[in-house]
């Protein structure tokens, strides 16, 4: 219930944060709002709101060069993984246009998140819903405010909107 609420929370605030420091992407979502499906998942894979999950071995694992003894905690850093150049061309552009963004911000395999698909649903209605009803939206303060959560989750954004 945590994950579903908070990350959500997350994925929301993040995205209209990604939105206000690329505001051409904002006015593109509003001359083609037929983007918001691909402007949640940019979201997701720009600034997520689960960095990292800790998974444990069941066996010895090849992994590259190396072998991970079985039993072994091993942290994956899903934001790292969504910047990867090697997958997404322009890694650190915010691109709600961006073909094939297969990213890891649900995980994957039988650890795929089972609320992925209303977290974007939610996110769709929500950034959705004030594209259409914003013509700009502009932060009103610099600094950021981090929620007391285990996840990347905005305590707050102040925001100006016209």
């Amino acid at each position: 219930m945590i994950a579903g609420f908070e990350t959500t929370i997350g994925l929301i605030g993040n995205g209209v944060l990604a939105f206000c420091r690329h505001p051409q992407q904002w006015q593109l979502l509003r001359e083609r709002p037929e983007l918001i499906d691909r402007a949640v998942e940019e979201c997701l894979r720009y600034d997520g709101p689960i960095l990292l999950t800790v998974r444990v071995t069941r066996e010895d694992t090849r992994f590259g060069e190396k072998t991970i003894p079985a039993d072994s905690p091993v942290m994956c850093i899903l934001s790292a993984a969504n910047r990867d150049p090697a997958h997404f061309p322009d890694p650190d552009r915010f691109d709600i246009t961006r073909q094939d963004n297969d990213h890891l911000a649900f995980g994957g395999g039988v650890h795929f998140c089972l609320g992925a698909h209303l977290a974007r649903m939610e996110a769709q209605v929500a950034i959705g819903g004030l594209v259409q009803r914003f013509r700009e939206i502009e932060r009103t303060s610099e600094g950021l405010v981090w929620g007391k959560s285990l996840f990347r989750v905005l305590g707050e954004l102040p925001l100006r909107v016209r």
